[in-house]
């Protein structure tokens, strides 16, 4: 894993989070857009055509949006439970600073 991807806190907030990492860089990012990239076995499948990606951003977009728990996953990712569904996703380091730099806003 590439040294400006460690992410170093993970900040929530009611409908955001603030990511920053080792490189001095931060972002907010929509709980939404974690949710949308979720990558567990759940979820990917659901992300594999431009009509069941639709069908899934609807869907997420309909829950009601609350702050996840957050647990680390060794020293590569985080693991984030939404009280609405999705618990089995790992995130990792490198999938949340891609997901920031294109739908977050640097802080």
């Amino acid at each position: 894993m590439e040294d400006h991807n460690l992410l170093t806190t993970f900040e929530r907030d009611e409908e955001s989070c603030i990511l920053r990492f080792k490189d001095g860089k931060s972002f907010q990012v929509d709980y939404l857009e974690i949710r949308f990239r979720c990558r567990c076995a759940k979820c990917k499948p659901r992300q594999e055509n431009e009509q069941r990606i639709v069908e899934f951003h609807e869907e997420i977009s309909r829950l009601r949006i609350e702050k996840p728990s957050v647990e680390p996953v060794g020293h590569y990712g985080i693991q984030l439970t939404w009280p609405s569904g999705c618990s089995s996703g790992i995130h990792s380091f490198s999938h949340l600073r891609s997901i920031a730099e294109e739908s977050g806003n640097e802080i």
